[in-house]
């Protein structure tokens, strides 16, 4: 069994109990999983993620317990709820409230900050429900008071699964430093020290114990005594201890969360401020650094690291790849390529494209107070920072929309139904012009020694060659300004899935092209003769598939010799292609164990029997005419080539100043053409 301890903060990276921590330590097991929390919250993007991570582990078919050993209030409880069992000590508390957060700037800002408020109010209230079965009309005025819960009271409303005993004897802890509104008069809180060790009982805190910023109550109904034991000195130690730890800890997070430094935590902390009044403090260094980089007007304000960078477009890309409803195209490509792929949005999950819009200039340190939806998206997709300052960056919304356009692109392409992989082979070109493939000839046997003992010199063999070139195909579409900010996305989806299936098709299409040419013959080699000729020797005589005529074409192919004609090369058949209508029957003759064309009853074992390793019908061919080819990776007839090996169609976007919106260009660098006639066979069909 693998046993997290969350106690403290959450997102506390000082404490080891930020995601990128903890996330690791739940996925890295596949045993039972019990997540033991006595925390007062924290942070709620860091407390998501968490909980995410452990619903994950949850649809892996692992056990996952969660243990609210003392206090289980804000992301805490949240955190509660990801186990399949939650079991409460029966000594602790459970609250829920709704987040919040600290913010400055003009009313359109922090009425902005309410909504993103609100949105993160209404995941909460859905993790929840999930677990309670409580309708949301019933949780947000529970959320709206700062709702506090025993072990009784929490089970009554299904927040819990059963009470266990505690395993110590409740003790004091002033959860009022928290900065929580409505904490109960004697909160029976099991006030453990973080780290896992377990402190005794406490009855009175003696003199001089008292923490910058710790409560001094009791725990509700003991009485004082004048002595105390060691065992509850110690206890009483290790409470501070942990209160100590809570406020330090509580403050660095604070620094780190809002870009302070480390010596204005350092400052706080040796003061003796509390968690509260160092918000408060936290206020005042935002506003006075607002003023410094001069808010309401147009220098940057917002410095986002390439991590963050790279974390917002992740997260914001799966939230439109969710919300359009093409998580299952990306999932089936990534199974095909063989790789793992996590599409969870996160904290975006459900966010719109025109508050992506805006978050992409707000990183980018372009400040659009009062601007409408309309005008932000606009700003976003073109890269302009209207009234920007020097060495301001361009948003990333537009990078945003490309990447998701491109990674859909090139899966709808990767999973799209085609035929022609499995008969022709597959090449590179490094650039568009001709490309050489040469067939040598061979020496045939090494001669005799002459009767004086020397060695004969022989030529070397004459070779043939044929050329292959790379050409471009590709189009232009736009996504509008209108369908961004109206969240259009089947537009978005329907066309970047329909343009990677056009590029398969567009390589399916030439390759029937090329055996259709000549009447059926196929293109003109380098000899001047087509594909299929009668002095190319892979022409056989007109028959309808059966267990005769596929003999006859394995004979065909396998007396081929090289073009010095001095070895056979005894090709064998390994694909049948042909009209979608022979298929069946062609399926039935070549997996037969006995002649299905023998007239008795009896038995002739089929001699043709897995002659063909796979079969191909198509409706893209038609009447009687059918083709034997070998395999494509030891020798193929037809080849097709990508420009430097890059089989997916790529994509690149400019600004809407021409086109109202995004403007993209698909392109897609790759040819067709036959390569060696010895490595195939035509049969005419019946009267060919």
């Amino acid at each position: 069994m693998t046993e997290i301890l969350i106690y403290g903060i959450v997102g506390d990276s000082w404490d080891g109990l930020d995601a990128n921590t903890i996330v690791p330590l739940i996925s890295a097991g596949d045993d039972d999983l019990d997540v033991r929390i006595n925390s007062p919250g924290g942070y709620v993007m860091e407390g998501l993620a968490i909980y995410n991570a452990i619903i994950r582990e949850r649809g892996k078919g692992r056990k996952v317990t969660t243990h609210i050993d003392g206090l289980a209030a804000s992301m805490g409880s949240i955190l509660a709820m990801a186990g399949e069992e939650i079991v409460m000590a029966d000594n602790a508390l459970l609250m829920i409230h709704n987040p919040w957060d600290c913010a400055c700037g003009d009313a359109i800002e922090l009425r902005r900050a309410a909504d993103r408020l609100d949105q993160l109010r209404d995941q909460m209230v859905g993790i929840y429900s999930k677990a309670t079965g409580l309708e949301a009309d019933a949780l947000i005025p529970m959320l709206d008071a700062e709702t506090w819960m025993t072990a009784t009271e929490a089970l009554a409303l299904n927040f819990i699964t059963s009470i266990a005993p505690a395993e110590i004897e409740a003790a004091a802890l002033d959860v009022t430093k928290f900065g929580f509104k409505h904490v109960p008069d004697s909160p029976r809180i099991a006030a453990m020290a973080m780290g896992g060790s377990r402190p005794a009982p406490a009855t009175r805190k003696p003199k001089g114990t008292d923490m910058p910023g710790q409560g001094k109550d009791t725990v509700a109904g003991t009485e004082a005594p004048d002595t105390i034991t060691t065992t509850e000195a110690q206890a009483l130690a290790n409470n501070a201890i942990v209160a100590e730890r809570t406020r330090a800890t509580g403050i660095r997070a604070l620094a780190d969360k809002h870009k302070l430094g480390v010596a204005w935590a350092d400052k706080l902390i040796g003061e003796g401020k509390s968690l509260e009044e160092a918000r408060a403090c936290a206020l005042d260094a935002l506003a006075e650094r607002g003023d410094s980089a001069g808010i309401g007007h147009s220098g940057p304000a917002v410095v986002v690291t390439q991590d963050a960078r790279d974390k917002w477009l992740t997260g914001a890309a799966n939230s439109i790849i969710m919300r359009a409803g093409i998580g299952g195209t990306i999932k089936a490509a990534a199974q095909k390529r063989g790789e793992k792929i996590d599409l969870d949005p996160g904290e975006f999950r459900g966010i719109r494209n025109s508050e992506l819009a805006r978050m992409s200039l707000e990183m980018s340190g372009v400040r659009i107070r009062t601007y409408d939806r309309d005008k932000i998206v606009g700003m976003a997709i073109t890269h302009s920072a209207m009234g920007s300052g020097p060495g301001q960056t361009g948003s990333d919304f537009a990078v945003l929309l490309e990447n998701v356009m491109h990674k859909t692109l090139q899966a709808a392409y990767l999973i799209a139904p085609d035929t022609w992989t499995r008969f022709c082979g597959i090449g590179s070109v490094s650039d568009f012009r001709a490309h050489n493939r040469y067939v040598r000839g061979t020496f045939g046997e090494l001669d005799d020694l002459t009767e004086d003992g020397e060695f004969t010199r022989k030529a070397i063999p004459d070779g043939a060659k044929e050329s292959i070139a790379a050409g471009t195909k590709g189009n232009t579409v736009g996504l509008s300004r209108q369908a961004i900010v109206n969240d259009d996305m089947e537009a978005f989806s329907f066309t970047a899935i329909d343009l990677g299936r056009a590029a398969k098709l567009t390589i399916e299409k030439a390759v029937y092209r090329l055996l259709a040419m000549n009447g059926g013959l196929g293109p003109l080699m380098k000899d001047g003769k087509t594909l299929f000729h009668a002095d190319h020797g892979n022409i056989a005589t007109g028959a309808a598939p059966s267990v005769d005529s596929f003999d006859k074409i394995a004979v065909l192919m396998g007396e081929q010799k090289d073009l010095s004609g001095n070895e056979f090369l005894d090709i064998s058949p390994a694909v049948w292609l042909g009209p979608r209508a022979m298929q069946g029957d062609v399926i039935v003759i070549n997996g037969a164990e006995y002649d299905p064309d023998t007239a008795s009853k009896l038995q002739r074992p089929n001699k043709v029997r897995g002659l063909f390793k796979d079969i191909v019908g198509t409706p893209r061919l038609t009447g009687a005419p059918w083709y034997a080819f070998a395999d494509p990776e030891i020798a193929p007839a037809l080849e097709v080539v990508f420009l430097d090996g890059e089989q997916e169609p790529l994509l690149d976007s400019k600004d809407g100043w021409d086109y109202d919106g995004v403007e993209w260009r698909i392109r897609h660098d790759h040819g067709a053409g036959a390569v060696n006639y010895r490595s195939a066979a035509r049969n005419p069909g019946a009267g060919g």
